[in-house]
């Protein structure tokens, strides 16, 4: 056999023998994958997505996975990488036995530089690579030929752990709205049923107006209708919101066809007979029993 070809075939069997002992150069093995892959996550709220790791490897004994999370806008929300039982990952690290399944948790949270209105997308991916086991040979001994198998460079020390390895799993991308919990808006009529807003003493006044549940979740309301004249509590007028406490609408998350999130009503306004004549402040106050902020409206009358 010629020298050229003695060479190419021991070329030829390093190459097939580092394909096979070489960690580092091979596809990662592990998989993941989620049960949903975006989410509406609530002001001041978490949202949590379920990740399940599958390893097809048989050769090693345990594989390290080193997680990795990345917010490709720049904006990094809140996040907690945490177990089955929600403790925390320590150092963002899995170990898993060959052929065998993960689960885990990431949590995220909606503050600092989240608040409602926002999107963001949180890309998740694992970096693998053989769990390192220390060698049983003596103080001073040489490894020799076993660093091709015993998963680092000198047999000694973890000089290829996960964290700096290059398999990298498929990507997993959630895509997140934040959204806010409990919000209402109120829009009232320019002028009462009658076309204006010039009232006279004695007579009743309907004044419409229209309540919309803009926020996320259902929420139920209480009505306050106020008359003041000058800063002056006008309490003897009879007032009426047209709405009885207690009216529930469903938020926006229910969003099919057929829900309603807003209702129409009219306000009863009845001056009392001895009112005097001059400009009348009437307030409407809307209050959320989810604590949201009030919502309400305010228009002028003239007698």
């Amino acid at each position: 056999m010629k020298q050229w070809q003695i060479f190419l075939i021991f070329g030829l069997f390093m190459l097939v023998l580092n394909s096979f002992d070489s960690a580092e150069a091979a596809a990662s093995p592990i998989s993941i994958s989620t049960e949903k892959y975006s989410g509406d996550i609530l002001e001041g709220d978490a949202i949590v997505f379920t990740l399940t790791l599958d390893s097809n490897d048989t050769r090693y004994r345990n594989m390290e996975v080193y997680m990795v999370a990345h917010w490709p806008s720049g904006i990094a929300w809140s996040y907690y990488l945490v177990d089955y039982n929600y403790d925390e990952l320590d150092s963002n690290l899995i170990r898993m036995g060959a052929g065998e399944q993960a689960t885990i948790n990431i949590m995220i949270i909606c503050e600092g530089l989240c608040s409602a209105g926002d999107t963001n997308e949180l890309r998740i991916y694992g970096l693998t690579d053989p769990r390192f086991y220390l060698t049983d040979y003596g103080e001073g001994a040489d490894p020799g030929n076993h660093t091709d198998t015993c998963g680092s460079a000198d047999c000694k020390n973890d000089t290829t752990p996960a964290s700096s390895s290059a398999n990298i799993t498929n990507i997993i991308s959630l895509n997140l709205n934040a959204r806010t919990g409990y919000t209402s808006v109120i829009a009232c009529d320019a002028v009462a049923s009658i076309g204006d807003n010039v009232f006279t003493p004695g007579e009743t006044y309907l004044w419409g107006y229209t309540l919309t549940n803009t926020g996320w979740l259902s929420d139920a309301y209480q009505f306050d209708v106020d008359v003041t004249r000058d800063g002056y509590d006008v309490w003897y007028w009879e007032v009426d919101a047209g709405i009885l406490d207690g009216k529930a609408l469903p938020g926006q998350s229910s969003n099919d066809n057929s829900t309603v999130h807003s209702i129409e009503a009219s306000m009863g306004i009845t001056p009392a007979t001895n009112a005097t004549s001059g400009v009348y402040n009437i307030e409407l106050t809307v209050t959320s029993a989810g604590s949201g902020a009030d919502a309400g409206c305010s228009f002028d009358v003239v007698i």
